[in-house]
């Protein structure tokens, strides 16, 4: 019980300091969107239109609200890849005013594959290659798909040297579903 008042009151912190209005009916499984401070989101949004560089699924645990997500590394002591962050710590790496939450259209059955999917990755190397890990993006629509439920309009190429030629999903492919919609601010 004591965890669980000391998370409330982390995130309700986090918000505040953020200026962001959390959903009061935010869900398993729904998608929380961020403007974050790495080098690659900085790459990311010069192709993509949404104004977001990162995505994770949130899962709501008896620790709180967790985010699980693919991530070059954030912390010292954990390496790149799938992991499981608090959303506060989601959203004390996101640039201010660059968060956003956005539910998808799923049943709860649907919703539990995808978070149990996701959370079986945890561990798994960070890569924009195929065979060598998973990104972000791809994390999420696949756990989705999985599901029985399409998250993703497509993908595409980075035209940029030593970049991976191999398409990929960014945040506005997300964005863009119709199975997606963002919380009212």
């Amino acid at each position: 019980m004591i965890v669980r008042i000391f998370n409330i009151v982390a995130l309700f912190l986090a918000s505040a300091f953020y200026a962001l209005a959390l959903p009061h009916d935010l869900k398993n499984g729904d998608l929380v969107f961020r403007g974050g401070d790495e080098v690659i989101s900085e790459i990311i949004k010069q192709v993509d239109k949404s104004g977001f560089s990162h995505v994770g699924m949130l899962w709501i645990s008896d620790y709180g609200v967790q985010v699980i997500h693919s991530t070059p590394s954030e912390h010292s002591n954990i390496k790149d890849g799938v992991t499981v962050d608090s959303l506060e710590f989601f959203i004390s790496r996101a640039k201010p005013n660059s968060v956003r939450f956005y539910q998808v259209k799923g049943s709860e059955e649907a919703r539990n594959i995808a978070v149990q999917t996701v959370l079986e990755r945890v561990g798994e190397n960070f890569s924009i290659y195929p065979g060598q890990g998973v990104y972000c993006t791809e994390l999420v629509a696949a756990a989705w798909l999985k599901a029985g439920v399409s998250i993703s309009t497509g993908s595409r190429k980075l035209d940029m040297p030593f970049i991976s030629d191999n398409p990929l999903i960014f945040p506005e492919n997300l964005i863009n579903s119709e199975n997606i919609f963002p919380y009212p601010q």
